[in-house]
């Protein structure tokens, strides 16, 4: 009885240690990830000028866009997939490809209408974008599947191989100026995507399923949460473009770094959520209380831990990092040290996000986007009216969207915490 008992507790610390090693994987290989996308980034700084670096900026915006039009379905997918159910599984898939098929024939008979209307001159330009958005889609949708059924070791792999792919197209970049850049993005989602599809049996679609009873079931979960995701899309949107009204796409190119930086920034902490989001639900599922609350505790002290390194290391390398390799952009770096506050009051409120998509709360998290961008609608357009708008308001305009947020989502978090889980 005693060796059976020693036996069952090494097999449960060798299982935990196998979990942490996976955990450990996924969140290094999204650092690799994310260098790479560092390093494709400033390969553009240094080959484009500031106009150039407005119009990929402005295409990157563009195919945000595009993800308007999944409605909320990856979104609610996740959380379902979440649950590793094999039948849920394959049914959510379906009705997510089926639409992403609709999707794709509607962006197909956009792009010839423009050819035909010629709304857009540069149809190459849009032909990529439609491209990127939609790549950038099902690319969303097949990650979350891997994480939601903790295939961490897969996505390791193809994402480390996709952002390989991405950076040895950099020389595009130079000989074939925004088209080769433009190409060095999409060229990621999509070889992740085909990937995917070619290895995993069990991610492809096995029938048209575009049944309204079982996308409202997916809606359930994930339509507010895409509401939510919509009015963040809307202030990138008003921030981007009031930018480019106010002072010009030159401008926006001078913002460059910060939004690489801001880019880079939440990637580590959106690999830690993916990490712990399965795990939450299948605790709240099956009303393990103490072990539920026990992953938020750990996530707050892993993002706060995060914190702690990030804005140490912005502070003490980020200006010699840049007037070293691209002192074009030495004067840029004062807006991502004025955006400090705002990046941790991003990221902090990521564990209480996950808290209340968890329980299936999602009335306060649309409603501290919803109260946060029309307070920021709201300061953008009094700086528009007493001309005092810049670059450096804009920063601040930043640190406030997200300040008001984290505490809209503190508040109602105190409030739930009191009130029964089950």
């Amino acid at each position: 009885m005693k060796k059976s008992f020693n036996k069952l507790i090494s097999n449960f610390n060798y299982s935990n240690l196998l979990r942490k090693k996976v955990s450990i994987y996924f969140i290094l290989t999204n650092i690799l990830v994310a260098f790479f996308g560092f390093v494709r980034s400033f390969v553009f700084m240094k080959f484009f000028d500031l106009e150039e670096l407005g119009l990929i900026t402005l295409i990157q915006t563009g195919a945000m866009f595009i993800g308007f039009f999944q409605i909320g379905l990856i979104n609610g997918g996740y959380r379902i997939v979440a649950l590793q159910k094999n039948h849920l599984t394959e049914k959510t898939n379906n009705v997510i490809f089926s639409y992403f098929g609709v999707l794709f024939l509607f962006l197909t008979l956009a792009y010839i209408g423009n050819l035909v209307l010629n709304i857009f001159s540069n149809n190459l330009i849009v032909l990529y974008l439609f491209i990127f958005g939609f790549s950038l889609l099902v690319f969303n949708w097949l990650t979350n599947t891997l994480i939601a059924e903790r295939k961490h070791s897969l996505l390791n792999k193809v994402n480390f191989f996709s952002a390989i792919i991405s950076v040895f197209c950099l020389p595009m970049a130079y000989y074939l100026g925004i088209y080769g850049g433009v190409f060095c993005l999409l060229i990621q989602p999509c070889f992740f995507s085909v990937c995917i599809l070619i290895i995993s049996k069990k991610l492809r679609p096995t029938g048209f399923m575009l049944n309204l009873m079982e996308i409202k079931k997916i809606l359930n979960y994930g339509f507010i949460p895409f509401i939510s995701g919509i009015f963040f899309l809307l202030y990138i949107q008003i921030e981007r473009w009031s930018i480019i009204v106010q002072l010009g796409t030159a401008a926006l190119g001078n913002l460059y770094l910060f939004f690489i930086v801001v880019a880079l920034w939440i990637l580590i902490p959106n690999s830690i959520s993916n990490l712990f989001f399965p795990k939450a639900v299948i605790y709240f599922e099956q009303k393990k209380k103490d072990f539920f609350l026990k992953t938020i505790r750990k996530y707050f002290l892993t993002i706060f831990i995060y914190s702690v390194i990030g804005v140490s290391f912005i502070l003490f390398f980020l200006q010699h990092l840049v007037d070293f390799f691209f002192p074009l952009h030495s004067f840029n770096v004062i807006y991502v040290f004025l955006a400090l506050p705002g990046l941790v009051f991003r990221i902090m409120s990521g564990p209480i996000s996950l808290y209340f998509n968890s329980i299936v709360k999602l009335k306060p998290i649309f409603w501290s986007d919803l109260i946060a961008l029309i307070l920021y609608v709201v300061i953008i357009f009094l700086l528009f009216n007493s001309n005092i708008f810049s670059l450096k308001s804009v920063i601040i305009s930043f640190n406030i969207y997200f300040l008001i947020k984290l505490i809209y989502l503190l508040i109602l978090f105190k409030i739930y915490l009191k009130k029964p889980l089950f």
